[in-house]
């Protein structure tokens, strides 16, 4: 059972109504306290019935109350309890209490007769009302409080007494367990009443902002959380809109089917473009399903312009701006190749390195770094389209420039590289880096602008070039003719085979150039190869290395016969 003395104590505490704050004087109700203390029995002991005469006829004479039970009252007049005195009592008249029936159907006459007594008479309407009530107050906890008007005046307490002994016998209710609910409850309400008083007061203000908000997540008594809320708005929003991309991502491919069928009819170029599958528009990936591929689609498309009109532009607009920055380009090369003065050798970053492999692996570093961008990184997709690839239909002037360092394929990128390590290192250590680097990038640029001037003014719009091959193609033609007389070899042949294998400079760089052209007057269409952009790198290291060693000459020339013996 539960701790019954403990709750006693607990009677006078602030939580409990006023009527159990304040004990009343009235002959038909006793104090909670005096209750819980003398009618609080286990469940296996007698109860004492707080309707008995002892009970009652002690209550009868509220003066003699007044001095032996309650001392703490001096004034004669009769104690009132709190909520029931005249200047707080409510206008209002007290709701009936109807209580709650210990069972469905009513007691007979009979039954009430044997329950209450014969001479109780005690009429059956009167019987079930006195039963409910009682049975009502044991559920609630509340049988200390005054009976109904009706009941007190009709019914004498010993036949209340036997009432709620029948009940108790027959009903049996865990009543401890219900006072002690009621003792939580009635604090809880006089809690909320004070809150609510200290609200209209401004003495207090929730959390939630205001009293009796909807708790919030796992009943927060801070209510519920305007960021939460607007953080679910917000997620359902972004659904809704991924939805919606999603539809229209689906959707587009029609759309673009469009795209490119108007641009066909637009460019005639394109209607004798014979390699149809690079207009063909590719069903779209479902990004829930496959978002990887949906992702590289995305940017696929983002780099393609298909909203660009080319019908109107000229020859001379195509040309004329690339003209421009190529000479642009050409006269920082000079610039660069003149001004430019080696570091020493605390200043270099790598001081152990070779002036040429430091060069050397800063150029293929960059080829090799935009050749990943191409193959790996799909973002990257719409600026190379832009600016490292050039293109005969809309060329761009800086893609002169950046196709030079622009590669796609693997093959393509690890040939160039070889021949550019192996004969730049050479040329490298002969002219130093700022002619090096001048003659690679004004090898580059004049290739660039001769393949574009050559596709344009030929009609092939569609044929996109990239490549350091017109770069390479300078720096090979330049140490052709550096060293024209001299026999040139395979480095990577035997020593036995050096001797044989050979040939003059300028027989090897003419029988390259003499397969370039031989191969680009055989093509009867746009070739795989490059060709003009090469024939522009030759045709920039053969007059870099015919001035060079024109300048080589007249130094010597204007050298004294003894400075000319020392110098060889």
């Amino acid at each position: 059972m539960s701790n019954v003395l403990g709750i006693a104590w607990r009677a006078p505490c602030p939580g409990l109504r006023a009527s159990s704050l304040f004990p009343s004087v009235s002959p038909k109700a006793l104090p909670l306290a005096s209750y819980l203390t003398s009618s609080l029995r286990p469940s296996s002991s007698r109860h004492r019935n707080i309707f008995s005469a002892r009970s009652f006829g002690s209550l009868r004479d509220a003066s003699t109350l007044r001095h032996s039970r309650n001392p703490l009252v001096f004034s004669p007049v009769p104690t009132r309890s709190f909520l029931t005195s005249a200047p707080l009592r409510s206008s209002k008249p007290p709701a009936v209490d109807h209580g709650v029936k210990p069972r469905a159907e009513p007691f007979s006459h009979a039954d009430i007769n044997a329950i209450f007594g014969a001479r109780a008479k005690v009429s059956p309407s009167m019987g079930n009302r006195v039963l409910a009530v009682l049975h009502g107050r044991r559920l609630n906890g509340t049988l200390d409080l005054d009976l109904p008007v009706d009941i007190s005046r009709s019914v004498r307490p010993h036949s209340l007494d036997a009432a709620l002994g029948y009940l108790r016998e027959h009903y049996p209710v865990d009543e401890d367990a219900a006072i002690m609910a009621r003792i939580e409850r009635e604090e809880l309400e006089e809690e909320q009443k004070l809150i609510r008083r200290a609200e209209e007061l401004g003495l207090y203000k929730p959390q939630s902002g205001q009293y009796g908000a909807e708790l919030g997540e796992n009943k927060d008594v801070s209510g519920k959380s305007v960021f939460q809320e607007m953080r679910k708005r917000n997620e359902e929003r972004l659904l809704a809109e991924d939805e919606q991309k999603r539809k229209e991502w689906l959707e587009g491919a029609a759309q673009d089917q469009e795209k490119y069928k108007r641009m066909r009819e637009r460019n005639t170029a394109l209607q004798k473009f014979e390699d149809t599958s690079a207009l063909e528009v590719r069903e779209r990936a479902d990004p829930r399903e496959r978002p990887l591929l949906a992702w590289v689609q995305k940017h696929h498309l983002r780099a393609m312009e298909t909203d660009i009109d080319v019908t109107n532009m000229t020859t001379s607009r195509r040309i004329v701006p690339s003209l421009i920055f190529s000479l642009i380009a050409l006269g920082l090369c000079y610039a660069f190749a003149v001004f430019y003065e080696p570091p020493a050798r605390a200043d270099r970053l790598w001081p152990d390195t070779p002036r040429a492999a430091a060069t050397l692996m800063g150029v293929i570093g960059i080829n090799v770094g935009i050749f990943v961008l191409w193959r790996a990184w799909p973002p990257s997709w719409r600026l190379l389209n832009r600016y490292f690839i050039s293109v005969a239909a809309y060329p761009r002037p800086f893609s002169i420039v950046g196709n030079v360092f622009s590669h796609q394929k693997p093959l393509h990128l690890t040939v160039n590289m070889v021949m550019l390590w192996f004969v730049g290192t050479r040329l490298h250590d002969e002219v130093g880096r700022g002619e090096f680097l001048s003659l690679y990038m004004a090898s580059g640029v004049v290739g660039s602008l001769l393949s574009l001037s050559a596709h344009v003014l030929l009609g092939q719009w569609t044929v996109t070039a990239l490549g350091a091959s017109g770069a390479i193609s300078g720096i090979v033609a330049g140490w052709c003719i550096l060293h024209a007389n001299d026999n040139l070899t395979f480095y990577l042949l035997p020593e036995e085979w050096q001797s044989v294998v050979s040939a003059r400079g300028w027989f090897i760089l003419s029988t390259i150039v003499a397969a370039e052209v031989v191969r680009l007057a055989m093509t009867f269409r746009a070739p795989a190869l490059d060709h003009w952009a090469h024939i522009g790198g030759y045709l920039t290291g053969v007059i870099w290395a015919s001035i060079k060693n024109a300048k080589e000459k007249k130094r010597r020339e204007e050298m004294s016969w003894f400075q000319r013996l020392f110098s060889n």
